[in-house]
């Protein structure tokens, strides 16, 4: 896959994962699962209801490693640093009110919302991609003159920062930036290996959940984000290295795509019924 598939694909998972918060998914099976139980068909019906839509919600969890990819492929191959973060600061300003909207009106959908505050909404996901690349290019700089091993302060540092900020995925994304920037020009088999660790330690408190409280929510809500955010990052290994048709046209669907698709969302949200 080249550059250009793969940001298409991270876009498709990401309205896929946003769709189903507005649309759920066992509401769209509920008619078939009906259809089965009046068959007799109870147990294909319960697994409609339950068991299919967590690997459907797989999907959504694609997306962000692969934005992530990016992050660290861009920092290879842009010719002007500060003019990328730039751009990517900017779509994050622009993102940041329909990203709260579309927060306050899933609220509403699910009779949240008189609890929902805008202190509660944390910063998007644009911004985590920011500090990300900001890191990655601090650390090039120190590794050419200071010591390899820099970037633990580095990513340390950034993350500590992203969580301070409530930056969407603060507590592991910025690690996944790294571990795709620093195993670059391992083997195929080898960064799949080396993934492995980086997703455990970057979703480590659904891990301290999991030992604290061993039910079966939340090992499905572990098994959901740690395999997705896993697959994802194996998703990026089909990656050939080429650009593809990306040229300014498509950059600036991106950029622009990102807060349109919280506006709209957030509208069609704010039209239907309350799902409680």
């Amino acid at each position: 896959m080249n550059y250009k598939q793969l940001k298409t694909l991270a876009i498709l998972c990401m309205v896929f994962d946003h769709a189903v918060r507005i649309f759920p998914l066992y509401r769209m099976f509920a008619p078939l699962a009906d259809w089965l139980w009046a068959r007799g068909r109870g147990a294909a019906a319960d697994w409609l209801l339950d068991g299919l839509p967590l690997y459907l919600m797989l999907i959504g969890r694609l997306a962000a490693p692969i934005f992530l990819f990016c992050i660290a492929q861009g920092l290879l191959h842009t010719r002007d640093v500060k003019s990328y973060l730039r751009r990517i600061l900017l779509t994050a300003l622009a993102a940041q009110v329909p990203y709260a909207l579309f927060d306050l009106a899933v609220c509403r959908l699910y009779g949240m919302a008189e609890t929902w505050g805008w202190q509660d909404v944390g910063l998007n996901i644009c911004f985590t991609l920011a500090l990300g690349l900001a890191a990655l290019a601090v650390y090039r700089h120190l590794a050419e003159r200071v010591h390899p091993l820099s970037w633990v302060v580095v990513c340390a540092a950034a993350t500590a920062l992203a969580r301070l900020l409530s930056m969407e995925g603060s507590r592991g994304y910025i690690l996944l930036i790294f571990t795709f920037y620093l195993t670059r020009n391992r083997p195929r088999w080898q960064r799949a290996l080396w993934f492995l660790p980086a997703v455990v330690l970057s979703r480590w408190g659904l891990v301290q959940w999991v030992l604290e409280d061993f039910t079966t929510g939340a090992i499905r809500n572990c098994l959901l984000n740690m395999g997705g955010n896993y697959l994802g990052m194996v998703v990026t290994l089909a990656y050939n290295g080429e650009k593809g048709a990306a040229g300014r046209g498509f950059q600036r669907f991106m950029y622009a795509f990102y807060p349109a698709h919280f506006a709209l969302l957030a509208l069609i949200s704010l039209l239907l019924p309350p799902l409680v």
